[in-house]
């Protein structure tokens, strides 16, 4: 009985992870230094602003997030702003259609 519930443990888990990578989310990190190995200031949710201070090397920007410094991958960085894009331009659709609908 261990064995099969360890088994399934096992298969969600998998399935989990195979998900999660199928739909092309990544979670957004902020880290102490230019290292995935250091401290992580914050994951980022859907309400926080990164903004760009400077590139630091090719694979490092330094970011401020809540008022706090650090370091996030350019490549995380750059899916950021295409989030931050695409929410902007459904934000947009949505208010043309609300007006549209008023008149």
């Amino acid at each position: 009985m261990k064995k099969a519930l360890f088994t399934l443990a096992i298969a969600l888990q998998v399935f989990a992870a195979s998900a999660h990578k199928k739909t092309g989310e990544q979670e957004l990190t902020v880290y102490k230094q230019p290292s995935k190995d250091t401290q992580v200031i914050k994951v980022i949710s859907d309400s926080d602003e990164v903004a760009l201070v400077r590139p630091f090397n090719n694979k490092w920007s330094i970011v401020t997030i809540n008022k706090e410094v650090g370091y996030m991958s350019t490549f995380q960085l750059s899916q950021y702003n295409k989030q931050q894009r695409a929410a902007g331009l459904a934000k947009g659709k949505a208010n043309r259609t609300k007006q549209n609908s008023r008149s």
